[in-house]
């Protein structure tokens, strides 16, 4: 699997989706007809055989069990928050570490909507590229915002873009919260709590006693000494417990939290689909007041 920071978990998560399309389609969580274009291509080649994904699979796996499992449900679930919230009039999004995310280019609707991909510029300049060359050019509707959060501030990043604080939006920060500080994390809140009342966030989290050492989860203390290995250590996470607390000063109302259990119930079961979803993660969704 790939290694290195921020690019590195870009191109696992990747990878996952690559390996979902691969899935009969009545039991395939998601369709992402986009992601085989713009991973490189010899993972697109090697994906096309059945053994190198069972392959990848078992080095997910092999790191904690169940995540396979927990990223595709994840992706399903935002895409599902995203696509009501279209119905529902909202006007923009915005997809915070984008990565490799792909739903700006594959979602029903999405291209008459503001879509503002939030990553470190170095992770925008490749994407850009493969989308451009698949694409036949960059969709006008999305704008690409390069940040780096140890140097800027969203706020600053924003300013020179059309989007509007004063018209509801959907923030969509989809796993990177756990290799971010407590006070980037705090900063991100603060940005969307300043948006138009009823405007949503929705961001996955790492359970906070992992971070700590003392999770019950079994692979828990394996998989921190891996990520940390891989060079993309996690040293952020939150107590389900107390996350309604913990976001209240932001102006922020959680609307939902959602792990293991919602995922099998909402998203498996109905496809007869029997998958291990790891309990490390989970998805906070909130409004704005």
């Amino acid at each position: 699997m790939a290694k290195g920071g921020a690019g590195g978990t870009a191109i696992g998560a990747a990878i996952c989706r690559l390996i979902e399309q691969y899935v009969a389609a009545e039991r395939r969580l998601f369709n992402d007809p986009v992601i085989e274009a713009i991973v490189p291509w010899p993972i697109k080649a090697a994906c096309r055989l059945s053994a190198v994904r069972n392959f990848f699979l078992r080095k997910i796996e092999g790191v904690a069990e169940g995540t396979y499992g927990a990223l595709i449900c994840r992706v399903r679930y935002d895409d599902d928050l995203i696509e009501t919230a279209i119905s529902d009039g909202i006007g923009q999004i915005v997809i915070h570490g984008a990565g490799l995310d792909t739903r700006a280019y594959r979602l029903t609707r999405i291209d008459t909507i503001r879509v503002f991909e939030v990553d470190l510029p170095k992770a925008q300049v490749n994407k850009k590229a493969r989308l451009a060359k698949y694409l036949g050019g960059l969709p006008p509707n999305v704008t690409f915002v390069p940040i780096d959060l140890n140097t800027q501030t969203l706020e600053s990043v924003f300013a020179g873009t059309s989007f509007d604080s004063s018209k509801r939006a959907v923030f969509v920060w989809e796993g990177v919260t756990q290799y971010l500080t407590e006070d980037a994390v705090r900063k991100t809140l603060t940005f969307v709590g300043t948006s138009a009342s009823g405007s949503t966030i929705a961001f996955t989290y790492v359970l906070k006693s992992i971070i700590d050492g003392d999770s019950d989860i079994p692979g828990a203390r394996r998989l921190m000494t891996e990520v940390t290995k891989r060079g993309a250590p996690w040293i952020f996470g939150l107590d389900p417990q107390s996350i309604d607390e913990y976001l209240a000063p932001f102006q922020l109302v959680l609307k939902a939290d959602v792990g293991a259990v919602d995922y099998n119930a909402r998203y498996l079961k109905p496809r007869k689909r029997t998958l291990a979803i790891s309990e490390c993660e989970r998805i906070a969704e909130a409004v704005v007041r």
